[in-house]
């Protein structure tokens, strides 16, 4: 029998009303008769709960999430298996009861969030993450829905640990053992492990949602759309949002992980310079020092748009000040005494007068050379070039660097582009083009 109102689970906690319901199971609103305090229970469908491999796996995470401590995690209390009207064993998570509502809520009501509430709700979420990722732990399904926004803007993440056991739950019991398609990373969609950079994806995912108010991948299923996150880059943000924004969610979706941030708290960092006017970070590359970045110059609506993420009033180029090298005094001039001052004077003089002889022997004995030798003879000498191939005329294996395409390698069939082959097609189209010609795949 499903959870009801009025069930009482392992005699402890009393149900009392349902608050959402998901592909995993169901969550309650209960009462902890034992300590008198409300808390939210997460209550496994029979599938799940029926499935010993997966029930162990979900035990050993329930553990490894309740030793985290932060205050953008939503605390695990405890964890528990009963009978339900003797129809068999049911799992259930018992967890804090955040007084918030979810993104995906707050999305739907209002379309998009501001700015500064955006990245205000991106660099909690980092933090929150990070924590998860310094103690192993791969949240693998972060999405609107898993973050609570409470009444003061505390951001709460939730469902840490129970992704990890669906991700590895036979994929005959569910369509969702890959996680949430609209938000899922590229390598997790095609079978590989996650890990932090897949969760720092899908906060990019999350992020690009609020900022546009839209997603960057839709369609008619969950199949259809995570091979968009595979092989189809984004469309661009609005133009109406500062580079800087634009630029960190971009760096956030990259196809390769190794060219992300590596985790949540390198993701937050990032955030929290776009939030006071700099450039994000490259991941993985250290901050230079002493030397400032030049950004580009707004324009009146980016400009607005920085002024809604500050708080401030925008800056106008007139106002702005260089920030460039130090300038040092110039060294003390050396003084020299009437007598150096002598001794210099006639060692300058007897060094020009050496120059002087030298350029004349020089000429002397090179007008006598000229008077010795016999008169020239002219010949005329006819140089044969080779005419100038024009790219009609080159030959016809020669590649086609200005056209793009798609290389298979190793059987896989996927259609992934590399990012390193995207990075070598960017170099080459720089180059002169020869004859149009095409690559194509060896079958």
């Amino acid at each position: 029998m499903s959870p009801r109102v009025g069930v009482t689970l392992s005699g402890r906690y009393r149900l009392q009303r349902l608050i959402a319901t998901g592909g995993m199971g169901q969550v309650w609103e209960a009462v902890d008769s034992r300590l008198g305090r409300r808390v939210a229970i997460k209550v496994l469908k029979a599938e799940y709960s029926t499935d010993p491999e997966f029930v162990e796996r979900f035990r050993a995470e329930a553990r490894t999430v309740a030793m985290l401590n932060h205050p953008g995690i939503a605390s695990v209390y405890d964890y528990g298996e009963t009978d339900m009207d003797g129809e068999g064993r049911t799992a259930y998570l018992v967890m804090e009861l955040v007084n918030g509502e979810p993104l995906n809520s707050v999305l739907k009501r209002t379309g998009r969030l501001s700015l500064r509430h955006a990245l205000d709700m991106l660099e909690q979420t980092g933090r929150a993450l990070q924590v998860a990722h310094t103690a192993g732990l791969v949240h693998r399904d972060v999405k609107p829905g898993n973050i609570l926004i409470t009444p003061t803007g505390q951001v709460k993440l939730t469902d840490f640990g129970i992704a990890k056991a669906v991700d590895a739950a036979p994929v005959t019991q569910t369509g969702m053992v890959m996680g949430t398609a609209q938000y899922i990373a590229p390598e997790q969609a095609l079978g590989h492990d996650a890990t932090a950079a897949s969760d720092v994806y899908a906060l990019g995912v999350v992020g690009y949602e609020s900022v546009s108010g839209k997603r960057p991948f839709t369609g008619d299923g969950a199949l259809t759309v995570a091979m968009k996150h595979i092989k189809e880059t984004p469309p661009p943000l609005p133009a109406d949002l500062p580079p800087n924004v634009r630029e960190l969610i971009e760096i956030t979706l990259v196809k390769n992980p190794g060219m992300r941030y590596r985790s949540g708290g390198p993701f937050a960092d990032a955030v929290a310079a776009v939030r006071s006017g700099r450039r994000p970070p490259r991941p993985n590359q250290a901050p230079s020092i002493g030397r400032a970045t030049p950004a580009a110059v707004p324009s009146a609506a980016q400009a607005r748009a920085a002024a809604d993420l500050t708080g401030r009033a925008p800056v106008t180029a007139a106002r702005a000040r260089p920030t460039g090298a130090i300038h040092r005094p110039p060294p003390p001039r050396r003084t020299f005494s009437s007598g150096q001052r002598a001794l210099l004077w006639a060692a300058g003089v007897l060094g020009a007068l050496a120059i002087v002889i030298a350029i004349l022997i020089v000429l002397n004995a090179q007008d006598r050379k000229d008077r010795q030798l016999p008169p020239p003879t002219v010949t005329n000498t006819i140089t044969e070039t080779t005419p100038y191939q024009s790219p009609a005329a080159m030959p016809e294996w020669m590649p086609d660097w200005t056209s793009s395409a798609v290389i298979g390698h190793g059987g896989d069939t996927s259609g992934a582009v590399r990012p390193d082959a995207v990075a070598a097609s960017a170099h080459l189209r720089a180059l002169p083009a020869p004859a149009q010609t095409w690559l194509r795949t060896q079958t």
